[in-house]
């Protein structure tokens, strides 16, 4: 079935000048023009405009979806599978979000009482679906969905006392790394402390331990500012560093 110009913006609910400039930009071309010189549109057509609009509902540029549109089909589905677990854990993290205000206007309004433990149990899985949303992406260039999905039931799963012990394990890591960060150099005791914190503060989450799969982590908190700041931010500049020399250094072959 061939379209105009006007009874494919009508298909699709976009205007007739955007379908216009598609085509100028040589982003969407007709299939043909008819003897009257109107743009026709057919299936394939169709096709590409969908996924054009799929691609624009995740802000992309036009002139990304030039480029993303130059790719192989499996290429493009590979790209599609990234921004669907981006916003599948969006939506987890948002669905949390709205139950924990739910709850919590509940309890404010004397309807629902919450025990500590439930809502502790909440803020377990709110620090997942945070994690996730934030950080999601990257970690799973490094590690399987099967060792990150054991990881998240791992810490939904710690009582009051180990999550309490988790945190103390972090803030005297973070205490040890603020204290390196104001030396001229880091003693080879502390970075050996360093590194048992660390892979002690690990141990909460992770089912196994790698000494391989430590050094990739600590080169991914390097490989990404978002990683570093979360250190550096809390123990000073270049804590991150330290961190990463530290790990690396014990966990050599």
């Amino acid at each position: 079935m061939a379209y105009t110009i006007k009874a494919l913006a009508e298909l699709v609910g976009i205007s007739t000048r955007t379908l216009r400039y598609y085509d100028q930009i040589n982003l969407l071309k007709p299939a043909t023009t008819n003897d009257a010189n109107y743009r026709l549109y057919d299936h394939k057509q169709v096709q590409r405009l969908h996924e054009i609009m799929t691609y624009r509902s995740l802000s992309f540029t036009l002139e990304e979806i030039k480029q993303l549109l130059k790719k192989p089909p499996t290429e493009r589905d590979n790209d599609l599978k990234q921004q669907l677990e981006k916003l599948e854990q969006q939506q987890n993290k948002l669905t949390l979000t709205i139950k924990a205000v739910q709850q919590q206007l509940a309890i404010n309004q004397g309807v629902d009482k919450m025990t500590d433990q439930e809502q502790f149990e909440i803020f377990k899985q709110q620090k997942i679906a945070a994690n996730e949303a934030q950080f999601g992406a990257e970690i799973r260039t490094k590690y399987s969905k099967e060792e990150i999905d054991q990881t998240n039931r791992q810490y939904a799963n710690l009582t009051a006392a180990q999550f309490h012990d988790m945190q103390v394990t972090e803030n005297n890591l973070i205490s040890l790394l603020k204290q390196a960060t104001t030396q001229h150099n880091v003693t080879t005791e502390q970075a050996q402390t360093i590194y048992q914190l660390h892979r002690h503060w690990l141990s909460y989450t992770w089912p196994t331990y790698s000494a391989e799969a430590h050094r990739g982590l600590v080169e991914l908190y390097l490989a990404d500012q978002r990683f570093a700041n979360y250190y550096d931010q809390q123990a000073g500049n270049g804590a991150t560093q330290i961190l990463h020399n530290s790990i690396v250094q014990f966990t050599q072959n």
